[in-house]
């Protein structure tokens, strides 16, 4: 897939107008993405001082700058604010851009616990606005393709599904449950709740135990998590301090479904059938392969330096600002791809775990010797 796929001649479509609010680096990775997208137009950028503000806009090329978030959303000419300001921001900025009529893709974690994600939720359902939590993995093809293999009844009935994201990046002061484990929570959520089920499946947390990174943060830094989706169970472990594969898997009676790192952006799956006596007869596995967006590719900036992306696979970027800007263009309020139910559930699971495990550890730490 290239990006001029995903929508028709340049002449042909509206262009949408986006405001970026924040200059780290997803947001350096957004922009680029944005400028290879058909009709569309990187018209702001929002800071909390001008320098900085002027810096990106003079490194991309935006004709707009400015040194406050409210002075971006309040641009009469926007039609979308993607948020990526520090995390812990998100909820305000997000109501800030929506309160200003905006369209709105909010970076992950869109917040920190459940009831605020829901206030988000809420206001912009309140104003009829569009708003997109940006967990990115919703927008790949492959996430399509495990989901019709499962639903054609290949590996058989789904009993349970898995997910591994660990990674030792020294994030002390950010929670693993929002960093990695909403990613995790999605992939379950994805893959045994039942298709067509709008509300994301509601599954009970069973048990969930954590490591903070220090008695004074209380942050969780590894956390390992038990789902129930009534017949179907799921298990995810995240953290900031050491390594996994970083993969998932989803589990029938008649065979494994495997996705490689990274599965949170995933590009290939495997499906490997079994059969016969304790399910030793394995077939020959087949691996399915979707490529990233053809022809997408960084950016030369205006200085001629070309820095690249910072995160993997950040050329899928271009899956989830596509369906933002066929959203706008069609004056929905929701993507189908990750409603509000679906992203209101996922908030919902981890906050429940954070409360589940920060009881348990709290337990054993009263009980140690």
């Amino acid at each position: 897939m290239s990006s001029s796929s995903l929508g028709a001649a340049d002449g042909e479509l509206r262009t949408i107008r986006w405001a970026v609010l924040g200059t780290g680096s997803i947001a350096t990775d957004m922009v680029q993405i944005l400028k290879q997208l058909p009709a569309t137009e990187v018209l702001a950028v929002g800071s909390r001082t001008q320098a900085s503000a002027d810096r990106f806009a003079d490194r991309w090329a935006i004709p707009r700058r400015y040194s406050s978030y409210e002075e971006a959303c309040k641009d009469g000419d926007v039609d979308v604010v993607y948020v990526a300001t520090p995390s812990l921001r998100h909820p305000d900025d997000c109501k800030l851009a929506l309160s200003n009529g905006k369209a709105v893709l909010c970076e992950k974690s869109m917040a920190p616990n459940v009831e605020a994600a829901r206030e988000v939720l809420d206001f912009a359902k309140s104003r009829n606005l569009l708003f997109v939590h940006g967990v990115w993995s919703r927008f790949f093809p492959i996430m399509q393709e495990i989901r019709k293999i499962i639903e054609s009844g290949e590996i058989g009935e789904v009993r349970s599904a898995r997910a591994s994201f660990c990674q030792n990046d020294g994030a002390g002061s950010c929670s693993a449950l929002l960093e990695t484990g909403i990613y995790c929570a999605q992939f379950l959520q994805w893959v045994l709740s039942v298709p067509g089920d709008d509300s994301g499946g509601h599954p009970t947390v069973r048990g969930a135990c954590r490591r903070n990174h220090s008695e004074a943060t209380h942050l969780d830094e590894h956390v390992s998590a038990l789902l129930d989706f009534g017949n179907k169970m799921g298990t995810f472990e995240c953290s900031l301090s050491h390594c996994s594969e970083r993969s998932a898997a989803v589990y029938g009676t008649g065979g494994v479904i495997e996705v490689p790192f990274p599965f949170w952006c995933p590009t290939k799956l495997k499906v490997t059938k079994m059969s016969g006596q304790a399910s030793q007869n394995w077939e020959e596995a087949v691996v399915e392969e979707i490529p990233l967006p053809e022809g997408v590719a960084p950016l030369q900036q205006a200085d001629g330096k070309k820095p690249g992306f910072h995160f993997v696979n950040s050329e899928g970027l271009l899956y989830e600002a596509g369906e933002m800007n066929r959203c706008v263009r069609e004056g929905l309020a929701e993507t189908p791809a990750f409603s509000s139910a679906q992203c209101l559930d996922v908030m919902r699971i981890i906050s429940e775990i954070d409360i589940i495990s920060k009881a348990n550890s709290e337990y054993r730490n009263a009980s140690a010797p």
